[in-house]
């Protein structure tokens, strides 16, 4: 394989984990696709060519620092890498599944796609809670997307997301709908609970950031957030609206949720270890636990909203 070759088979590696090749110019700070484009086009061409240089350092490093790969990263063979990630991720799945069948319970309806449509968004989400952190996202919210893509990634979950907002207005109806429905698909996806771990949490640091995420599956809705930004807008993006997010995802998952950044200078920082302590907290909370038996983690038997209906109008009868 010459230079040319090796550069063309990584960067096809970057499109496909950024996405798109719009999104990877997007991640490299690129205003669109068409320099990237260009790129491709050039390799394919030279991929015959042993004295081909491939893509030139500066660039390289451009793509590398904007995909958060180590320096030098285009010049190495990832071959080996993607079989043996590969293989770790089918024993992982084949462990799961032996789990799941000792368990009682089945694991292969935890897929789901919702579609919500309103006069302000039209919003389809595919999830699957077993999945390998794969994630396409287009909601027009460039950053949060970035967001999205932790929890994808950090949570193991399989995440689509398209969305058309009314962004000429502001980015607020688009986050907090995608929350909205991302939370529903959660509830779909969860079903009965039988048999998994129902409570999840993580700490996750980013240089001098560090937040603590805390989840607990329990069909009552609650939400507590403390999270001081140092500044009100990350690029263009209003930080105020990631609390909107979690209060639609919170009440339409039926999760509770408790969410601290205990430090950080660095808005993005703050917001970043946010979103991948959630993926993490929401992974552990998800998966089976074989002792469980595919029984429901709760005393109640259910974990259902309508036992927290129930138990609320019994109280008001009191």
């Amino acid at each position: 394989m010459n230079k040319a070759q090796l550069h063309l088979t990584n960067f096809l590696l970057l499109v496909e984990e950024a996405g798109s090749l719009t999104k990877l110019a997007r991640a490299c700070g690129y205003e669109n696709s068409a320099s990237l484009s260009q790129l491709k086009r050039r390799l394919e061409q030279q991929a015959g060519d042993e004295s081909a240089r491939g893509i030139r350092p500066s660039l390289a490093a451009k793509l590398e620092s904007g995909m958060h790969k180590r320096k030098g990263w285009l010049n190495r063979d990832h071959s080996k890498d993607q079989e043996k990630a590969a293989a770790v991720e089918a024993a992982r799945l084949e462990k799961q599944t032996v789990e799941a069948v000792e368990a009682g319970v089945s694991n292969e309806d935890r897929f789901v796609t919702v579609t919500r449509n309103t006069c302000e968004t039209q919003i389809t989400v595919s999830l699957n809670l077993d999945g390998t952190g794969k994630y396409r996202l287009d909601t027009g919210v460039p950053f949060l997307e970035h967001m999205l893509a932790q929890v994808a990634r950090h949570g193991l979950i399989d995440l689509d997301i398209t969305c058309k907002g009314d962004l000429h207005i502001d980015d607020h109806h688009t986050v907090e709908d995608i929350g909205i429905v991302v939370g529903q698909a959660l509830k779909q996806a969860l079903g009965n609970k039988a048999g998994i771990t129902r409570y999840g949490h993580a700490y996750v640091p980013l240089d001098e950031a560090l937040s603590r995420v805390v989840i607990d599956l329990s069909g009552r809705p609650g939400l507590v957030y403390n999270i001081d930004f140092t500044r009100a807008l990350i690029g263009r993006f209003d930080v105020d609206l990631f609390e909107e997010f979690f209060h639609g995802l919170v009440n339409h998952s039926m999760m509770t949720l408790h969410i601290d950044n205990l430090s950080g200078r660095n808005a993005h920082h703050q917001a970043e270890t946010v979103f991948k302590a959630f993926g993490r907290a929401l992974r552990m909370a998800v998966e089976y636990d074989p002792r469980m038996m595919g029984q429901t983690p709760s005393t109640k038997g259910t974990l259902s909203e309508e036992s927290v209906q129930e138990e609320a109008e019994a109280a008001s009868e009191e």
